[in-house]
């Protein structure tokens, strides 16, 4: 029995995926009163100052480099006079399990199996960097994923409307979200979306930074949040494995607008091509072009940190349960997805960058050459 078998027989068992189950809770449960500095350094302060400025009448200042959205999230926390680290770790945990919802019925959408949903449900919340990012760290990363991996549902559900609602709600939350932009962008140029329903995201965003406009902060703070944040760390990479690990920090100005106008205008040449009518999508094919978006994107955008291979952690798992084939590319991501956190530590001097590097590009080349050949096949209808 190969590897792979093994993992298949392992899924296909109940009890196993209930004790799975278990292990993740009981994990989370072990992490959850531990402080870190992202608690410690941010967001303590950030509620310490939403108690002493009245709650909602805090959004005034802009004592965060969050969205609001977020913020909102916070101010109803300390609202509660709980203990406030646990409720931030109890919401982004809950969005794991929406994340991990919404991967199985995606995979769903193939594999006909009642156990498919539950199989995610079990090991998306087990994912070791998963764990850390919402258990240990505090972090909110799980939800602007959730939302994305609903949006990319719903488009493969035709649900058009919807999934760009789900989108316009993730980017409200996290600019992450355009990590998926080259799959919507191609999408849209094969007429699976309409292009003026984009617009909705702007004015989602819109939408939600309205409280903080009400309570007295300028919009022309609140619409350059995102530009704020890009310009908070002046580093080509923070901790992440990508092309700019080459460079010196030196070239940080030229290289950053650089490396965006080359993002851009790869996702535009790249996209237009592979949508072009010789190509032929099938269902394997959009969830192969997603994984690619979520991990190439990081690795040609400057300004990354260890956490920003999130979306592609949750969708190397998606690779596998959807395509059930290439374990070692999920493995390979995750692998260089937590690499990343583990040098975001005492050892970050005594770990080097490049072997993560070679993994990451190894894992990169692959699952484009699967890409293509799959796309050299007749594509297989849409259920």
């Amino acid at each position: 029995m190969t590897f792979q078998e093994r993992i298949k027989d392992i899924l296909s068992n109940r009890l196993i995926l209930i004790f799975l189950f278990v292990i993740g809770l009981i994990a989370k449960l072990i992490l959850f009163s531990i402080k870190t500095g992202d608690f410690v350094g941010f967001l303590q302060p950030w509620l310490d100052f939403i108690h002493s400025h009245g709650y909602f009448h805090s959004l005034e200042y802009g004592f965060y480099d969050y969205t609001p959205s977020y913020i909102y999230i916070l101010i109803l926390i300390a609202k509660t006079g709980l203990n406030p680290l646990f409720l931030i770790k109890l919401v982004s945990i809950f969005f794991e399990y929406v994340a991990a919802f919404y991967i199985g019925k995606i995979a769903a959408l193939k594999i006909k199996s009642t156990n498919i949903v539950l199989i995610s449900l079990a090991v998306i919340p087990l994912i070791p960097t998963v764990i850390l990012n919402s258990s240990y760290l505090s972090q909110c990363d799980s939800i602007y994923a959730s939302f994305v991996v609903g949006s990319a549902y719903y488009l493969l559900k035709k649900k058009q409307l919807t999934s760009v609602i789900f989108l316009g709600v993730a980017f409200a939350f996290k600019m992450q979200a355009v990590m998926l932009l080259p799959f919507f962008f191609v999408m849209m140029l094969k007429n699976n979306i309409r292009w003026y329903y984009f617009l909705i995201i702007p004015l989602i965003f819109f939408l939600s930074l309205l409280p903080a406009w009400f309570f007295g902060r300028s919009l022309t703070d609140l619409f350059s949040v995102y530009i704020s944040q890009a310009d908070h760390y002046h580093f080509l990479t923070l901790n992440f494995p990508n092309l700019y690990i080459w460079i010196s920090n030196v070239y940080y100005e030229p290289v950053k607008l650089g490396g965006i106008v080359f993002t851009f205008f790869f996702t535009l040449i790249s996209g237009l091509w592979i949508s072009s009518k010789k190509f032929n999508f099938s269902y394997e094919n959009w969830i192969q072009l997603a994984f690619l978006s979520s991990i190439i994107i990081p690795f040609i955008l400057p300004g990354m940190h260890e956490r920003y291979m999130y979306l592609g952690d949750l969708l190397g798992v998606l690779y596998y349960l959807a395509l059930r084939k290439n374990i070692h590319l999920s493995i390979g991501i995750l692998v260089v997805s937590l690499y990343s956190y583990i040098r975001c530590s005492r050892f970050n001097d005594i770990l080097p960058m490049w072997p993560a590097f070679f993994v990451y590009l190894s894992v990169i080349i692959l699952t484009t050459i699967d890409f293509f050949k799959s796309l050299n096949h007749e594509s297989e209808p849409m259920e």
